[in-house]
């Protein structure tokens, strides 16, 4: 029994080692069968990310000299455009400066003659041609405050003065003016005493555009406001008409260079202006640190154009 115990114990022992030993080495290849496979998948995916980044890169390139080439016409194009630029410049100034003179003299020789001819027809004939050439003078006005502005040499000569004196210089002539359309104008109270450091000229100017504008949309029998009031530590000026109105689309667009308003169906009264008043205007108010803009309950219902200025501008 015992030497059967020795026989058979260590032939036990060698059997349950070898499969051990069989068991670790298939185990082993396994393991190192799946790290090939993971291996082999991962180098296959870094493979293809690879080829992703060199499509891309390629594609970065051809973008980039397409951009570079697009960046050299838009080089090409601003040279272009700033050269029309000053091309439309110096022909507006040799314009307002040509046209001037021999306007002046048109206007001066028909007042002459108005007063030496008899007929009346004659007369009213010579009154406008005066009225034309005054007409005229306002667009060459406006066409020289323009080539200024876009030469960056609309300048502000800025004093003190009483904020009230803006509507007392101009209000007599505009008066006229209402009289002769039919239109009532009225003035609020003007207190003096609150004073502006400012161009009183070019506010002055702002003020007589936006009256002059409500007048000329305003039906006979209708009226004007004007109302000055102290905002904070500025003024408001408020121009109210009971006239044509604006659309909302546009309360924003009247005031850029050349528009006309589209939904003014009177072409009498779009044919009277030239869109170029407002945006002068514009100009002049943030020149001054200002607001300047319009409101309107709708075509029809009047509006009210106001613009806003500190007193220290």
């Amino acid at each position: 029994m015992e030497f059967a115990l020795v026989i058979i114990l260590p032939m036990f022992l060698l059997m349950a080692g070898s499969g051990i030993l069989v068991v670790s080495q298939v185990s082993s290849f396994l393991q190192s069968s799946s790290l090939n496979q993971r291996q082999r998948f991962a180098n296959m995916v870094i493979q293809q990310y690879m080829i992703q980044i060199a499509m891309a890169q390629s594609q970065l390139y051809q973008r980039s000299r397409q951009l570079e080439a697009l960046s050299n016409k838009l080089a090409l194009s601003n040279q272009e455009l700033a050269g029309l630029n000053e091309m439309k410049s110096k022909f507006l100034s040799m314009v307002v400066h040509d046209v001037r003179t021999p306007l002046a003299s048109i206007r001066g020789f028909s007042e002459m003659l108005i007063k030496k001819v008899p007929g009346e027809r004659e007369a009213a004939y010579l009154r406008n041609i005066v009225s034309s050439t005054d007409q005229l003078g306002r667009l060459i006005a406006d066409l020289t405050d323009l080539a200024m502005i876009e030469a960056g040499k609309l300048k502000m000569e800025k004093a003190v003065f009483d904020s009230a004196e803006l509507a007392r210089d101009i209000l007599p002539a505009l008066s006229i003016n209402a009289q002769k359309k039919g239109v009532e104008l009225a003035a609020g109270e003007l207190t003096d005493g609150f004073p502006i450091n400012g161009d009183k000229f070019r506010l002055s100017q702002v003020l007589m555009n936006l009256l002059n504008n409500a007048i000329k949309f305003t039906p006979v029998g209708r009226r004007v406001e004007l109302t000055m009031r102290r905002e904070g530590r500025g003024i408001g000026v408020y121009v109210k008409d009971s006239g044509i109105g604006i659309h909302p689309s546009e309360t924003k667009k009247i005031f850029e260079k050349f528009y006309q308003a589209k939904y003014q169906k009177d072409e009498k009264l779009r044919k009277q202006g030239w869109g170029l008043g407002l945006s002068i205007a514009t100009e002049i108010i943030r020149s001054h640190k200002g607001e300047i803009g319009a409101t309107s309950p709708g075509l029809g219902k009047g509006s009210t154009f106001y613009f806003k200025v500190p007193a220290d501008c």
